[in-house]
C-alpha cells in the first residue's frame, strides 16, 4: 500500500512542480537579499552577479521578489521530496511484501488462518456456512486473503484482511435480494457483539463518470430498501489519485464494530 500511496504523491508532486516552475517564470530575474544594516534592513536585488539597492519607494518590487524567494523555497522543498520518492521507488518497485508471499502460499494461508477465528461460535459458523455467491466474472477473482476468500481488487483484499484480523465475521459477495433484483455487496458483515448485519460497498473508480453514476444509482437502490450509508451501509471510495488506505479502513472498522 505504501508503494501505491507514494506513486500517488509522486504524481501530485510532478504537477505541483510543473505549475510552480511555470509561475516562477513570470517573476523578475534575480533574487532578493535582505541585509541587516544597524537598526535597519537593506533590501538588495541580486541579478547576474550584480547587487542593486532597492529603495523604499519600490516596496512593491521588493514584495514581488520576496514572494518569488518564498515560492522558490517551496519549489526546492518539493524537488527534494520528489528526489527522495524517486529514490525509494527505484529500490522498492521490484520488492514483493512478505505478507503477499504468505497470502500467495496456500499452505501458509491455511496455517495462519487457523489463528484468526471469531469469538462467537454462532457467528463463526455463519461466516463459514455455504452461501450464494456472485457468479459474474470469476476470472477477476485474483487476490487471495487469509480469510480464504479470493477477492477482485487489492483494496478489497485490505478490507478483507482488516475485518479478519479484528475477528469480525463476514462474507464476501454474498447474495442480497431486493424483490426481483439481486445485489452482491462486497462484504456482508455481522457485528461481533450484537450480530447486527451491515453491508460494506467499496467503490474503487470514482474518477470514472460512468462508474460513479452507477455507484450512486446503486446507493439509491440500497437506500430505497432501508440500507442507509453511515447507518447500516458502510461505503468507501477511491480514485486514482486518492487510493483507499489502511488508515481509512481501520477508522471505519473502529467506528462501526469496535
Amino acid at each position: 500500500m505504501l508503494y501505491k500511496e507514494l506513486i500517488t504523491r509522486k504524481n501530485q508532486l510532478d504537477q505541483q512542480i510543473q505549475e510552480l516552475q511555470k509561475k516562477l517564470s513570470t517573476y523578475p530575474g534575480g533574487y532578493l537579499l535582505c541585509v541587516q544594516n544597524g537598526k535597519y534592513i537593506k533590501n538588495i536585488h541580486v541579478n547576474n552577479g550584480v547587487n542593486t539597492y532597492i529603495p523604499k519607494k519600490k516596496l512593491s518590487f521588493t514584495r514581488t521578489l520576496a514572494k518569488k524567494k518564498y515560492l522558490t523555497a517551496v519549489l526546492d522543498d518539493l524537488l527534494i521530496e520528489q528526489q527522495a520518492i524517486d529514490s525509494f521507488l527505484k529500490h522498492y518497485h521490484n520488492y514483493t511484501p512478505n505478507t503477499q508471499k504468505l497470502l500467495e502460499s496456500p499452505t501458509y494461508r491455511k496455517m495462519i488462518s487457523s489463528s484468526f477465528k471469531p469469538l462467537s461460535d454462532e457467528l463463526a459458523q455463519w461466516s463459514v456456512e455455504a452461501y450464494e455467491k456472485n457468479p459474474a466474472h470469476p476470472d477477476q477473482l485474483r487476490h487471495p486473503c487469509f480469510s480464504g476468500h479470493i477477492v477482485r481488487s487489492k483494496s478489497e483484499a485490505l478490507i478483507d484482511q482488516a475485518l479478519f484480523s479484528h475477528q469480525i465475521p463476514f462474507r464476501y459477495e454474498c447474495a442480497l435480494k431486493f424483490d426481483e433484483l439481486t445485489f452482491y455487496p462486497d462484504f456482508t458483515i455481522r457485528h461481533p457483539d450484537t450480530g447486527q448485519i451491515f453491508y460494506w460497498e467499496h467503490f474503487g473508480m470514482m474518477d470514472s463518470s460512468s462508474y460513479s453514476q452507477n455507484a450512486f444509482q446503486k446507493l439509491q437502490i440500497y437506500s430505497a430498501h432501508g440500507y442507509i450509508p453511515t447507518i447500516n451501509l458502510i461505503v468507501s471510495f477511491e480514485t486514482r489519485n486518492h487510493p483507499l488506505t489502511t488508515e481509512k479502513i481501520e477508522t471505519l472498522i473502529q467506528q462501526y464494530f469496535l
